[in-house]
């Protein structure tokens, strides 16, 4: 895929921007707070129309604005240039793709793939599970319908059933519920089992590009709140569970309590890897997930590098350019110019604006 041009109105700290795209290498140089990761966080709105860095519609439109707006135009493969246009309001969003409204994000998820690697990645190794469960979930929402609306009949069951455990509902009405919940619980762990053991793969493959080492085994282990495979496995464990729950007053057990480890020579790498190991390692990561989205979607993802290559010695940063696939459009930011910097296209961003370099 290709991003060509690029326009952003009222988005975070951005009045108004209008970047065209030439070649496959943009770099985003300025200090800290101006703007860069912000023109990112616009770009990767693409993949999900939704940001890296928050949850939350609000944040991104500039204060005291009622919306924002991200226009892109696109090709992917050889097909015609596409237009998309995003506009964010509070506690909505809309997207139009050559003026024809989305109405289901299912039919735009995946359509326009972008990996977003950044220093903040280290936390998908020292973070809380939620971090974790988040980036699975967003990986395997991509180009998977099924597994979109699974999460999301999931989570709002869920939600229905935590209700029901406050309010004291009866037997019979949670029963209800588990049923619901059982099925699409399953769907998740079928769908995170099979492909968290693919992930694993290029997860292994990429270490060893990147770390330059033979003698380190990586792995990735999806580790289930409970092992149940089958709904009927599924609805006997709420049973099973179920005064536990309502003492909790909420649902102990289930794919939102999942979590993955990464492993290095078989030990828990937050506890017993390097610095140096534990940065290979989520690097190794998010190019298992670009690999993953070109498969799925039959196009080289868009890589938006948000700041990581001035943390990166002269050795780490070739093999990171290694590691990149030599067709993939890279956008870049940094508070220092890359070593080869005469081949990019160079913006300097200063409160918000973008200048040609």
């Amino acid at each position: 895929m290709r991003l060509n041009h690029i326009r952003l109105r009222e988005f975070r700290n951005v009045v108004a921007a209008d970047l065209q795209l030439n070649g496959n290498r943009q770099f985003f140089h300025g200090l800290n707070g101006q703007g860069k990761t912000n023109l990112l966080e616009a770009a990767g709105l693409l993949s999900a129309a939704r940001s890296f860095r928050t949850n939350e519609i609000q944040p991104l439109i500039r204060h005291n604005q009622p919306l924002a707006a991200v226009f892109a135009e696109t090709k992917v493969n050889e097909n015609p240039s596409t237009f998309i246009d995003i506009r964010l309001a509070k506690g909505r969003r809309t997207i139009l793709v050559d003026e024809a409204k989305i109405d289901r994000y299912s039919d735009f998820i995946g359509r326009y793939p972008t990996v977003t690697i950044s220093s903040a990645d280290i936390q998908l190794l020292r973070g809380s599970p939620g971090l974790r469960r988040r980036f699975v979930d967003l990986v395997l929402s991509f180009g998977q319908p099924e597994y979109l609306k699974a999460l999301r009949a999931y989570h709002k069951t869920l939600q229905e059933r935590n209700a029901l455990l406050k309010k004291e509902g009866s037997d019979d009405e949670i029963t209800a519920f588990d049923q619901v919940l059982s099925i699409n619980a399953s769907i998740l762990v079928t769908v995170r089992t099979q492909v968290l053991k693919e992930l694993s793969e290029h997860l292994k493959s990429f270490y060893t590009q990147i770390a330059k080492s033979d003698s380190e085994s990586p792995d990735l282990i999806y580790k289930p709140s409970e092992h149940c495979e089958s709904p009927q496995e599924f609805e006997k464990l709420l049973l099973r569970n179920r005064e536990r729950d309502r003492v909790t007053r909420s649902t102990q057990s289930g794919p939102h309590r999942d979590d993955i480890a990464m492993l290095l020579n078989s030990h828990k790498a937050v506890d017993f890897a390097s610095e140096g190991q534990q940065r290979a390692l989520v690097l190794a990561l998010r190019f298992s997930q670009f690999s993953y989205f070109r498969e799925k979607s039959g196009t080289i993802p868009v890589i938006l590098a948000d700041d990581i290559l001035g943390e990166l010695d002269p050795d780490r940063r070739q093999r990171f350019w290694e590691a990149c696939d030599p067709d993939a459009q890279i956008l870049a930011t940094g508070t220092t110019l890359p070593d080869n910097y005469k081949s990019w296209q160079i913006f300097k961003v200063r409160e918000g604006s973008f200048t040609n370099f």
